[in-house]
Formats: C-alpha cells, structure tokens, sequence
C-alpha cells in the first residue's frame, strides 16, 4: 500500500522567491479589484503598489519577523510572517493560493505556531477580517476574539 503523505514545509524566503510571494499576494486580493470590474492592466498595477506597500510596512514595523514560504510538496502555496521578538507569537499575515485552500494547509501550519506558542509559554495573536471564511478554523484552534474593530477582528490565543 503506498501512502499519498505530501509534505507541508516552510523555509525562510530568500530573494528568488519574490515573485512567487507577489503571486499568492496578487492571487489572494485580486478578485475585489476583477469584482469592481477594473482593466486588467490597471489590477496588475494597483496589486503591485500595494503589495511593495504592504512588504514596506511589515518590514518596518516587524524588523524581527519570519517570512517564510509554505510548501505543499516543492511547490509554494502560500506565505507566512510571524515575529516572536515580543512577550506573544504575533502571527502578522498568511494567505494561501485560492486553490490551496480547503485542504488542511492552514490548519496544520498553524497548528504548528501553537505547538512552538506553547512550548515557549506565548500566546499568539492576530488581526482577521471581519467575513474572512477561515473565521471558523481560528475558532475551531481555540482563538477567541477580543477586540472587533467593525473591519477587523483582533484574535488571541493562549499557551496551553
């Protein structure tokens, strides 16, 4: 009997792996522009200034944090970004590609930040939008909602 296992991995991103990064970034905040139906043209510039907008910023205000690739197999299917230089674990951002989701990707590779949260006694906490369906898999890992924002939900989860 052979097993289909695929591994879920994450290493640390380097700079080759930029535009696999913008890909699941363009990926995953792409349809509210195609929704408002804008030009083609005019998506690929508006996701290209916010994603250099957003990198910018989390490397400011994060200058600790881990930026890593999740890997289903050796394909990358998502990023994570975490900074554990404080008291807590803040989990700043992770975003799967759209056809990545739904397969257990994002329970297990949070379930690993609370398995490293616990072992060194810290919560772990994070902001998610307000309609955001993984809403259910926060809950269902044992995050409790805080602080609500009417955008943004501000989540948290204690060590063990």
């Amino acid at each position: 009997m052979t097993s289909n296992f695929i591994a879920i991995t994450r290493r640390q991103i380097e700079a080759e792996d930029e535009a696999a990064v913008f890909e699941i970034f363009a990926a995953t905040q792409g349809g509210k522009f195609q929704q408002a139906g804008l030009p083609s043209t005019l998506i690929a510039q508006l996701l290209q200034q916010q994603y250099c907008a957003q990198q910018a910023q989390y490397r400011q205000q994060y200058p600790e944090a881990h930026y890593e690739l999740i890997f289903l197999g050796e394909v990358p299917v998502g990023y994570l970004y975490t900074d554990c230089s404080g008291q807590g674990m803040r989990l700043i951002d992770i975003a799967l590609l759209p056809a990545s989701r739904g397969q257990g990707i994002g329970s297990q590779v949070v379930s690993d930040l609370i398995r490293q949260a616990n072992v060194s006694g810290k919560r772990i906490d994070a902001h998610v939008a307000i309609g955001n369906p993984a809403w259910d898999l926060w809950q269902r890992l044992g995050f409790e909602c805080v602080a609500d924002d009417g955008v943004h939900r501000t989540i948290v989860r204690q060590p063990d």
